[in-house]
């Protein structure tokens, strides 16, 4: 994961080397909260990119590959959770941290195989299935509507297993205020503070995201300038 020290140190010496602590860690972790979830965003558009040169055949292949490569980057946020149904509303309620959904199938006994719950987005389709008497939904064939909540049918499945990416958590520079020789020194507090989680070669892309804010921030076209260069080459 990223140094959430090693980007702000980055930020701050290239924001104003002669005033020390001229960016302030409130100021920073403003930016560096919407420069995760910039760069967050970018992963699932690059695999629906990927997927679209893949199905045209020119997606590369293994690590040059858009979708393998955004997946992999991903995969330390995606997670399990065994959800229970909602006795009030009748559905499943997403988790807090629910970004995007990967899967959703029925649990079983240990070691057997799961029963995958297809996944629906359109209810209008989903009209259709419950309509049909060759494709309805079935304990052997279920299916989820998936929307502000998770709608199963049939109606009588009352736990599911839910994969998901999770929603990274926000990075937090924190500092601790020592007291040496009458003089106030701020030193970074790493116990209070949250790493960015993304994997490590995005340090350079997060940089640029939180120096090309602070340049708007500042009114400093120079700095702005040069994070928007960081950024397109990172």
């Amino acid at each position: 994961m990223v140094s959430v020290q090693s980007v702000y140190e980055t930020v701050k010496n290239l924001a104003n080397k002669d005033q020390k602590g001229f960016v302030s860690p409130e100021v920073f972790n403003s930016f560096a909260k919407l420069a995760q979830l910039n760069i967050y965003s970018e992963m699932f558009e690059d695999i629906v990119v990927g997927r679209k040169l893949r199905r045209q055949n020119v997606d590369g292949p293994s690590i040059n590959s858009m979708v393998d490569r955004s997946k992999t980057d991903l995969s330390p946020l995606a997670t399990t959770a065994l959800l229970q149904k909602n006795p009030s509303t009748g559905v499943f309620n997403k988790p807090l941290d629910f970004s995007v959904i990967i899967s959703c199938n029925i649990p079983g006994l240990r070691g057997s195989v799961k029963t995958i719950i297809h996944l629906i987005r359109e209810e209008e389709k989903l009209n259709h299935l419950l309509a049909s008497t060759v494709s309805a939904p079935t304990k052997t064939n279920p299916v989820a509507l998936i929307s502000d909540d998770i709608e199963v049918f049939p109606t009588s499945l009352s736990r599911i297993d839910l994969t998901y990416y999770r929603v990274p958590k926000t990075p937090l520079y924190n500092i601790s205020v020592l007291s040496v020789d009458g003089a106030h020194l701020e030193v970074f507090n790493e116990d209070n503070s949250q790493d960015f989680e993304l994997p490590v070669h995005y340090e350079p892309e997060l940089v640029a995201e939180v120096v090309k804010m602070l340049g708007i921030e500042i009114n400093d076209k120079d700095l702005y300038s040069y994070g928007q260069t960081e950024e397109t080459q990172a």
